[in-house]
């Protein structure tokens, strides 16, 4: 959760000062220029609140005005703003490469992610349930495929979340060598179209996650039973799909904050460990099991994908399974996790 922190300016109580004077008869000259100089700090006093209060009232537009002339900003205050400014942030980057724009996806994985670890104060691809990005991400109610970056500032965040996530950002597309420049690839992979962005901050840290998506189908039916998977629906553009791949994961476990902060929890993700393929009828895996589609047909933009799972759990018993549905070009169309309990 984003914590908003608001500016304001004190407030001051002004304690009003009483003269007592002494009169001891009749005013002479002298005795009336004395009483001159209490009239004189009354007003004095008086123009210092009227102003100090026009200060206080007219604040903001004072501070806004100040903004105005330095370039300074105040913290953001909302989820949308932060989005939106990395989503900024994350095109400049594309455009600058001859890469196109992306759009925020409406699948929330990635603030989910970012609030995880600013609530539990961690930092890793692994929640505290022991899921990887791409479980979240089918958990959250996505339908394609899913690449994840994160990046924090864990501690001395500075003020403005705008410059942690501006500096963040850099820091992936620039001095990115320490991960063999794999949070630059994501960033500028060109097959991605969406973009999931999760940004939480407070107690002096900032959060950033980035789950870039592919998202290229819209899916008349995406049905799993112990039985049969239903892949079917049309694509936004052409291309020919070949397979699909299969991952396998041991059953997720809770997992503390010291085991997050060590290995393999403090690295990079992989897709877990590879099962097989379903294919076309007649065609073959090279490696791990073969599963011949039931029905594999593709006319156009549409298509239907049918097998029978059976093969596939029967492999590593309980645990998740991940579906891959490959284009021709190898570029993944869903990374949809099944819970074999």
């Amino acid at each position: 959760m984003i914590t908003a922190v608001r500016e304001g300016f004190d407030v001051f109580e002004c304690l009003k000062c009483h003269h007592k004077w002494e009169h001891s008869g009749g005013v002479s000259e002298q005795k009336f220029g004395k009483r001159k100089k209490p009239i004189k700090k009354i007003v004095a006093l008086l123009l210092i609140i009227t102003v100090l209060g026009a200060v206080l009232w007219n604040g903001p537009l004072i501070l806004s005005t100040f903004q105005k002339i330095t370039g300074s900003q105040s913290p953001i205050q909302t989820c949308e703003e932060l989005r939106n400014y990395a989503l900024f942030l994350i095109n400049t980057d594309r455009a600058a490469h001859g890469v196109q724009n992306l759009s925020l996806s409406e699948v929330d994985s990635a603030q989910r992610h970012a609030d995880d670890m600013l609530k539990y104060d961690f930092f890793s691809h692994w929640d505290t349930n022991g899921y990887k990005p791409y479980m979240r991400y089918t958990l959250a109610g996505g339908q394609g495929a899913v690449a994840e970056n994160i990046a924090a500032v864990t501690q001395g965040a500075p003020s403005d979340v705008k410059q942690a996530l501006k500096t963040l950002e850099w820091n992936m597309m620039n001095d990115d060598a320490e991960w063999n420049w794999g949070h630059r690839d994501n960033i500028l992979n060109a097959f991605h179209n969406k973009v999931s962005i999760g940004v939480s901050y407070g107690n002096d840290q900032v959060y950033f996650v980035q789950d870039f998506v592919n998202e290229y189908v819209r899916w008349t039916a995406f049905s799993v039973t112990q039985n049969e998977v239903a892949l079917i629906g049309s694509l936004s553009k052409q291309m020919s799909l070949s397979q699909v791949n299969i991952f396998y994961d041991s059953p997720p476990s809770t997992l503390t904050k010291d085991q997050l902060e060590k290995s393999p929890y403090n690295g990079a993700y992989t897709q877990g460990t590879f099962v097989g393929m379903v294919v076309p009828s007649g065609y073959e895996s090279t490696e791990g099991i073969t599963i011949n589609a039931d029905t594999w047909s593709q006319s156009g933009l549409t298509f239907q994908v049918r097998f029978n799972p059976t093969p596939v759990f029967n492999t590593h018993g309980k645990g998740v399974y991940t579906l891959y549905l490959q284009s021709s070009g190898q570029a993944s169309l869903t990374s949809y996790s099944i819970w074999n309990d």
